[in-house]
């Protein structure tokens, strides 16, 4: 794999830094953190942020700055990674940010206090992989990561280590030995954090965004170390699961009834890497839920193979799913992978599970942004920006779900444009089939999933290929979302008045058309659901969630939808109790379920005069 794309696009077509983080800004660490006073860790302390959570992690780390994520790294030693970049813990630029050469202290990774409490000649070393940039913006040769170390004598932290900013290379692995014995004391702590700078870029301010991406993967403390103890004997995942789909990663239930043969990727896809200098065996397994159903299907039969050192590979478990498409309009798979490896591997990296949604729209990106894209410059007033779908029924559309990254000062909520629905053309845009007559401005969207859904005036009939996008009035970047890690494959397009070309944007758009009709997200019928009792209701504040006896309250996914079908907010865990202090006065229907069990729907009213 290559470990940079180009950036030397034409001249009206910018892919930008982003500016904020809706996936840290609705996704708060579900508990507080204990104080450092709290928490004494024992060694070794090892993590390789192979979890599914944005936070680091609370056993190990005492604050949440570091982005812990799946889509910054390029080829990490194992799957997810700690990036520090110019984001604080809620997602947005730090205030106090400066503009280059002038850096300041950014992000912090920094852990509990540990007991050091030993001799010298135990041989302690702390070990650290870093890459700088990955898929995100190269820190300036001025910004830096660094590494320091906490006195516990003197309360005093000391920089022990750094490097300067540069451009994406392969990870690399630090080996710093601890044997000094200002810091072979209990209290000792390690913390990384990034010096960075905004780009100086004074002819508009919309790039100064976030920039000076570091990432760390597989942090080690521990005793009886040598400076040769480089290899991690590890088997582990190092990339997501796939989607089903080939080219989509969503597209209506009933659409994917038709175009099964086309697009259905009739395998589970694991990519795994041999951290280890020797020959490893591993066996590959692989299973699919039906959460709405509550099914488990196997697709294949485990396998194993031995692995030559320091390779990856990519393996495919056959999967021909016995879908039945009369079950419900709308469908929602958790797919798993698992290896199994030596006893003395780390287990938190030998599982990974996606989740594969059919629900009412299309969509290529896999809802998260590295980057964000649009057209700016001479000539790009009246601009036009397009995607190329395909529908394989008859079908109407009812508007657009849109991601727009949030730029520094809120500069683009000024930016007026309007959305075009085209008919094919031999490849590219046709004829107009639709044109909104309203002015539309760049919304955020505080929910989950980062969109905000835009609904069509009129129904809008399409079949076959068609390509949905907008006008956009001005030649300032309008900054939607941008997935790098899901190639636009030729489908992303643009025109400035000179024909239509296909965009050099490393990624996919993050807008997806939807289908307007009524989506039960239901199996059918509702009798085949368990019952579930939610009070207060009128409620204000919270609600409590009360499940049928003998039904666990454990990994509860909890999704609360206003009654347009909008998700307005979910969370994850063990909860009985939901804050609601967020949601406006009005009717909401929640919907919740686990990994093995399925729930009626609720609806809630939420009054703030009781």
């Amino acid at each position: 794999m290559t470990l940079a794309f180009s950036l030397n696009l034409p001249a009206q077509e910018y892919i930008l830094p982003l500016t904020g983080n809706t996936d840290l800004e609705n996704a708060k660490p579900s508990s507080t953190k204990k104080s450092a006073s709290e928490v004494i860790l024992e060694i070794p302390v090892i993590d390789d942020f192979s979890y599914n959570t944005p936070y680091p992690s609370f056993d190990t780390w005492a604050d949440d700055f570091a982005y812990i994520n799946n889509g910054f790294a390029v080829n990490p030693p194992t799957i997810g990674v700690a990036t520090l970049d110019a984001l604080d813990y809620n997602g947005t630029v730090y205030p106090f940010a400066t503009i280059s050469p002038e850096s300041f202290d950014a992000d912090y990774l920094t852990t509990y206090p540990i007991n050091l409490d030993y001799p010298a000649s135990d041989s302690i070393y702390l070990s650290f992989f870093y890459q700088p940039q990955g898929n995100g913006i190269e820190p300036y040769p001025n910004d830096s990561l660094c590494l320091d170390f906490y006195n516990p004598a003197d309360s005093t932290w000391n920089k022990v280590w750094g490097v300067p900013g540069d451009t994406v290379r392969p990870f690399e692995q630090v080996m710093i030995p601890i044997t000094d014995t200002t810091y072979l004391k209990t209290g000792f702590r390690f913390g990384f954090r990034n010096k960075a700078s905004l780009p100086q870029n004074s002819d508009y301010r919309d790039k100064r965004g976030n920039v000076d991406h570091w990432n760390i993967d597989y942090v080690r403390l521990a005793s009886g170390r040598t400076f040769n103890d480089t290899v991690i004997t590890d088997v582990a995942f190092s990339e997501p699961l796939p989607s089903m789909l080939r080219d989509y990663e969503s597209i209506p239930w009933d659409h994917f009834e038709v175009g099964f043969n086309t697009y259905y990727r009739a395998y589970v896809r694991m990519t795994y890497h041999n951290n280890d200098t020797a020959v490893r065996n591993v066996t590959r397994s692989a299973e699919i839920y039906n959460e709405v159903w509550d099914e488990t299907y196997d697709p294949g039969i485990t396998s194993a193979q031995d692995i030559l050192p320091d390779a990856t590979v990519t393996y495919d478990i056959t999967s021909i799913y016995p879908f039945d498409f009369s079950r419900g309009d709308s469908a929602s798979y958790l797919m798993k992978a698992w290896l199994r490896t030596d006893a003395n591997d780390n287990k938190s990296n030998d599982t990974i599970v996606r989740r594969q949604i059919f629900n009412d729209y299309f969509a290529y990106d896999d809802g998260t942004a590295e980057r964000a894209y649009g057209l700016r410059g001479q000539g790009t007033a009246n601009g036009l920006i397009a995607v190329r779908y395909n529908s394989f029924i008859p079908d109407v559309l009812g508007g657009v779900d849109l991601y727009f990254n949030q730029l520094k000062d809120s500069l683009n909520l000024d930016y007026y444009f309007r959305f075009v629905v085209w008919d094919d053309n031999e490849g590219s845009p046709g004829e107009v089939i639709y044109e909104d007559d309203i002015d539309h401005t760049v919304e955020y969207a505080d929910i989950l999933n980062n969109f905000r859904r835009y609904t069509f005036k009129e129904e809008v009939n399409v079949n076959g290929t068609f390509y949905v996008g907008l006008l956009q009035y001005n030649q300032y970047l309008l900054n939607i979302g941008l997935d790098v890690n899901k190639p636009a494959g030729g489908n992303l397009l643009y025109n400035i008045g000179n024909g239509w070309n296909i965009s050099s944007a490393p990624g996919s758009l993050m807008l997806r058309p939807y289908v307007k009709r009524e989506y039960t997200g239901l199996p059918g019928t509702e009798t085949q659901l368990q019952d579930v009792k939610i009070w207060p209701n009128p409620a204000r504040d919270f609600i409590h969630i009360e499940l049928p006896e003998g039904r666990s309250i454990s990994n509860l996914r909890i999704a609360i939808y206003d009654l347009t079908g909008k998700k307005i907010m979910e969370q994850y865990g063990n909860h009985q109790q939901i804050s609601t202090i967020d949601l406006h006065d009005g009717v909401y229907v929640v919907k919740i379920n686990s990994d093995r069990q399925q729930f009626k729907p609720e609806k809630i009213i939420i009054r703030r005069e009781l």
